[in-house]
């Protein structure tokens, strides 16, 4: 009797924990995103070139390493691009004393949030892809967006301080307005990766 309670009382335990740490399923999950497909697929880039690690369970350890890296390098990028909009504001609004600053924080956001953005757009795929609207659904479609406005950025830019006088107040015009595009969009990216899915 006392075998038997002790058994059930292990068992109790055991089940919900292997359910929990359990083996993780061994095939690729249904409706991958193109890209990912093409990377991770059965046929994918990385399988191709011995990239992906040994198994399923690797793959997922190594996404969840790759994302939560991009989750904090994103947020210093985006902190770092309010900065960088302060100062860009204050060059707008004719206090060019921080120019070279503006300068200088515009490499370091662009190259942290390429990092990001390279982490997140190259970790393998996760355990299911859903079409249902979503926290992270919403989250990717505004990757696109914001990732298209931080590409854009330092071309409009340069364009600035290559336009003519008359050009120059449209040109900045343009640059600002796809800068707080992208910050915004960003902002409500990064709010929207601390839902649940």
């Amino acid at each position: 009797m006392l075998i038997n309670i002790k058994l059930r009382n292990l068992l109790l335990i055991i089940i919900p924990v292997s359910l929990l740490f359990g083996e993780p399923s061994t095939t690729l999950p249904e409706n991958m995103p193109l890209h990912t497909k093409a990377l991770w697929g059965e046929n994918g880039l990385f399988r191709k070139l011995n990239f992906a690690p040994n198994n399923r369970q690797e793959e997922l350890q190594l996404r969840v390493k790759m994302l939560q890296l991009h989750q904090k390098v994103a947020l210093g990028s985006l902190g770092a691009f309010f900065y960088q909009s302060y100062l860009g504001k204050q060059l707008v609004d004719g206090n060019y004393d921080n120019y070279d600053r503006h300068s200088s924080m515009s490499k370091v956001v662009w190259s942290t949030y390429m990092f990001s953005a390279s982490l997140s757009y190259f970790a393998p795929p996760g355990m299911k892809y859903t079409k249902k609207l979503s926290s992270m659904r919403i989250h990717r479609f505004l990757s696109w967006v914001h990732f298209t406005g931080m590409a854009s950025i330092p071309w409009l830019g340069y364009n600035i301080s290559n336009s003519s006088s008359n050009e120059r107040s449209s040109a900045v015009k343009i640059h600002q307005n796809v800068a707080y595009a992208t910050l915004i969009t960003m902002s409500f990216s990064a709010l929207l990766s601390f839902l649940p899915y």
